[in-house]
């Protein structure tokens, strides 16, 4: 079958591009995580805004498909992409630029190409939220006894008992947190 040209451009047919980089980058080491957040947390921020205005284009079509192009238009900080960092930023950078390529096409698709495509994205774009909240959140089970934590922002971290800290935070850890649902929270400061 002869695709049209316009059907290139849309991969979300038949993967997740943006939810396989959001994978790749949830399954850094805590360790690394952690001094990256910050950067993690405003990422998760602009693919939640991204999925909330594609989802919107459901609904809504000629406005918040205009709008999609311009909140795809992501650049990832330089920390992300430092040579140390392991794989992953690169891929989400690769997938983003697709996105934003795809939701500019999707004037030129036909109705049904366009919302099939939307929501194949919105879906994508969900999955990639749900995966960097818990990447820049969880700590669940980690090894942070030799990691350097002293100048980083921790509010928020969820983390349970068999989760390793630096000996000298050990105590303002467990102090700072509280217990919800059966899982400890530091909150924020």
């Amino acid at each position: 079958m002869d695709m049209a040209p316009w059907d290139r451009w849309m991969p979300w047919r038949r993967r997740r591009p943006v939810t396989a980089a959001a994978r790749t980058i949830a399954s850094w080491d805590a360790a690394v995580r952690l001094p990256v957040r910050a950067h993690l947390l405003w990422l998760a921020q602009q693919i939640s805004e991204a999925r909330t205005t594609a989802q919107a284009a459901l609904d809504q079509p000629q406005a918040a498909r205009t709008r999609l192009p311009d909140v795809l238009d992501l650049t990832l900080a330089p920390q992300l992409h430092a040579a140390h960092m392991p794989a992953g930023a690169q891929q989400l950078t690769d997938a983003v630029h697709a996105a934003r390529r795809s939701a500019g096409q999707l004037a030129t698709a036909t109705p049904r190409a366009a919302r099939r495509t939307l929501t194949h994205l919105a879906d994508d774009l969900a999955q990639a939220d749900e995966l960097l909240e818990r990447a820049c959140h969880d700590v669940r089970g980690a090894d942070l006894s030799s990691a350097d934590l002293t100048h980083l922002y921790l509010g928020g971290l969820r983390w349970d008992e068999s989760t390793r800290w630096p000996e000298q935070l050990r105590e303002q850890i467990r102090s700072g947190s509280d217990l919800v649902d059966g899982i400890h929270q530091l909150r924020d400061r």
